[in-house]
């Protein structure tokens, strides 16, 4: 008999589906607590380290997971070129996404993700610690990068820590960043400044409906449940399920010194293969609007708040240069969002009435006032 963890319910093991033939070894779930999780389920909060004890975590849950490679062998299937603890990244792969397809299998670990780079440092050089380094104005520099001459984040007038501020993440094996795309369908960049490989996979934007349906078809309890499961970056599925469905899915694999950009609207996700340090941020640039309109009706549809204005971005764009009207689209999307503001108000006096003779008794006593001036 199996007593889930969750809920102190028993289970024949060879009832299950798959059903099991031992015991597992870590904490174990029924389907009703993993179902009924909801916004539970993902993630905890964890321990606070220093760069060196988050290693030495993450060093010492990779020598367990794959100790076979971090003992000296010069016969057998293990001999070849890797010293001994380089674990070949096509293994680390698999077992990864052998754990995430297993219902019955618990696996544990941390990640320094969404760490704001103003509180704990960045990786680039800054105009505040070092105005000399030329470094600290490269265009390249993702401290710099939102704020480049075409990029649209120049007419955002709040700080958005994580958009235009970036964001510092530490790896370890395993760490993991679930299907998303970007707030605001906007491009993201993300740099390695060192440590182990960052496994990427990408869904391009063209895709997005197809792999949501694919998502959707896969675990319809858990959507269901959480109409909204995308935006929550809980839920991982492997490549192989989405490209039986028809959705194209690319992968890449970062190392130390290397950017990945990813477009607008496209959903990744991936894992880290072992201790590394990555920073991030988000820009935008003029062929980005259409997709800033699409996700604002989304967020609309889900009762979700945007991170910023669209509205207010295109009229603060107008106001700080005339020629952003002479553009082609730039004239599209004002016209969309004065289509979108006309609908909503004609909706809105449709559900009052009364709101629009309101109004028009105020203009009335405001041309009033005018003519006894």
């Amino acid at each position: 008999m199996l007593i889930c963890d969750g809920c102190d319910r028993g289970f024949h093991m060879y009832c299950l589906s798959p059903a099991l033939n031992a015991i597992p070894t870590n904490d174990w779930y029924c389907d009703a607590c993993v179902l009924g999780a909801g916004a539970d389920f993902g993630f905890e909060d964890g321990a606070e380290y220093t760069l060196a004890s988050f290693k030495r975590k993450s060093d010492e849950f990779k020598r367990r997971m794959f100790s076979e490679y971090y003992e000296k062998q010069t016969t057998g299937y293990l001999a070849g070129p890797q010293m001994e603890g380089q674990v070949p990244e096509d293994i680390v792969e698999s077992e990864f996404w052998r754990l995430v397809a297993s219902p019955y299998e618990d696996v544990e670990v941390e990640y320094g993700a969404d760490l704001h780079s103003a509180q704990h440092g960045s990786g680039f050089p800054t105009t505040e610690r070092a105005p000399l380094d030329p470094y600290s104005k490269h265009p390249w520099n993702l401290n710099e990068l939102p704020f480049q001459r075409e990029s649209l984040f120049n007419y955002i007038r709040q700080d958005i820590s994580g958009m235009m501020t970036p964001w510092i993440y530490v790896g370890m094996c395993f760490s993991t960043f679930c299907w998303h795309n970007e707030d605001h369908y906007t491009y993201s960049v993300n740099y390695q400044h060192w440590g182990d490989t960052k496994t990427w996979y990408g869904v391009p934007g063209r895709h997005a409906d197809m792999f949501e349906d694919a998502m959707r078809a896969a675990v319809p309890e858990l959507f269901a449940d959480q109409p909204d499961l995308l935006f929550q970056l809980v839920t991982m599925l492997s490549p192989d399920v989405l490209v039986r469905r028809g959705v194209q899915v690319v992968t890449c694999d970062q190392r130390a010194g290397e950017f990945v950009v990813t477009f607008p609207q496209s959903y990744h996700a991936g894992f880290n293969q072992g201790f590394n340090f990555n920073e991030a941020v988000n820009f935008a640039t003029p062929d980005w609007m259409p997709f800033d309109i699409s996700s604002v009706k989304r967020y609309r549809q889900y009762a979700r708040s945007p991170v910023f204005s669209h509205d207010e971005l295109l009229m603060t764009m107008c106001e700080a240069d005339a020629k952003y009207l002479q553009l082609p689209w730039f004239q599209r999307a004002a016209a969309e969002m004065l289509v979108r503001e006309r609908s909503d108000r004609t909706r809105v006096r449709a559900l009052w009435p009364a709101s629009g003779a309101l109004q028009r008794r105020m203009r009335e006593a405001a041309w009033d006032d005018v003519g006894l001036g």
